[in-house]
């Protein structure tokens, strides 16, 4: 009886916490479908009294918002499968292969994690500019593919794999290669499918390096075209909703249809014996 209590009571903190989580994003589609006067009553109002698409309208007709979708989901989409391959790639490396100096290195890549990324941008800067990928969405997608963060996770899902399904495929003959792409990678789709929409959100929402790197307009990705939307000396508040209302829907996307395998992913925990 206890016991059961005490879960209802988590179960209503939990709710009150998504309550409070969703107000910010149902304030942004409030504001975003609101005549501009009605953005500035007070008291506010929760439920429009009415309804417009004309902010939704400007943001796609007055900006080439559509020029930075397209940028963004060119980024995010291109460095989240490129960054999971060599995180599968490296990470099976550590977690199931032993060769000498891997712990070393191995502490090494994790030490890297500790170093801020802005400090890697001056010599990042100066690397593209030399290799004439300045202004090209693909200066934004390689320093991105190489997250240690990646190996990390990856590799601790591989270490939690039983030894046997390898074996069982290097005796039906299966080399390294095989039993990779075999058995290893099928078994960990959870943790696959959770990597990869943390890599999309984090490519998604990257706006120091993009910033950097990206001059002209027309190569914006999202996080730099909605701050440009802010103004110079005032917000257009229902300009800026509507976008980032937008902006939002790509990754809610990409949330909904790999929902189930991230939640089994979040664990990080191996296939049981």
């Amino acid at each position: 009886m206890r016991k059961t209590k005490n879960i209802r009571i988590f179960d209503v903190i939990m709710i009150i916490i998504a309550i409070l989580w969703l107000i910010p994003v149902f304030w942004m589609i409030n504001t975003a479908i609101k005549p501009t006067p009605d953005i500035f009553t007070t008291p506010p109002t929760w439920i429009p009294e009415h309804f417009t698409l004309e902010h939704i309208k400007a943001v796609v007709q007055n900006w080439p918002f559509i020029k930075w979708l397209l940028n963004s989901i060119l980024v995010s989409g291109i460095s989240t499968l490129i960054s999971l391959f060599l995180a599968i790639l490296a990470a099976y490396s550590f977690a199931r292969i032993t060769w000498k100096g891997r712990d070393t290195i191995f502490v090494i890549l994790l030490a890297s994690m500790l170093i801020p990324w802005q400090i890697n941008a001056v010599p990042l800067y100066f690397l593209m500019n030399n290799l004439n990928l300045l202004n090209k969405l693909i200066s934004v997608i390689l320093p991105i593919t190489a997250m240690p963060i990646s190996v990390f996770l990856l590799r601790q899902f591989f270490v939690g794999i039983p030894s046997e399904l390898e074996d069982a495929a290097r005796i039906d003959g299966c080399n390294r290669v095989n039993t990779l792409f075999r058995i290893i990678i099928p078994v960990s789709g959870p943790a696959l499918a959770a990597l990869a929409i943390y890599m999309f959100i984090f490519s998604w929402n990257e706006y120091f390096w993009s910033l950097i790197t990206l001059q002209r307009v027309e190569k914006y990705t999202l996080p730099i075209g909605l701050n440009m939307l802010q103004g110079a000396y005032d917000i257009e508040y229902g300009l800026l909703m509507a976008a980032a209302f937008l902006a939002s829907i790509p990754v809610m996307i990409v949330f909904i249809i790999l929902r189930r395998h991230i939640i089994e992913g979040m664990s990080w925990s191996g296939v049981t014996k």
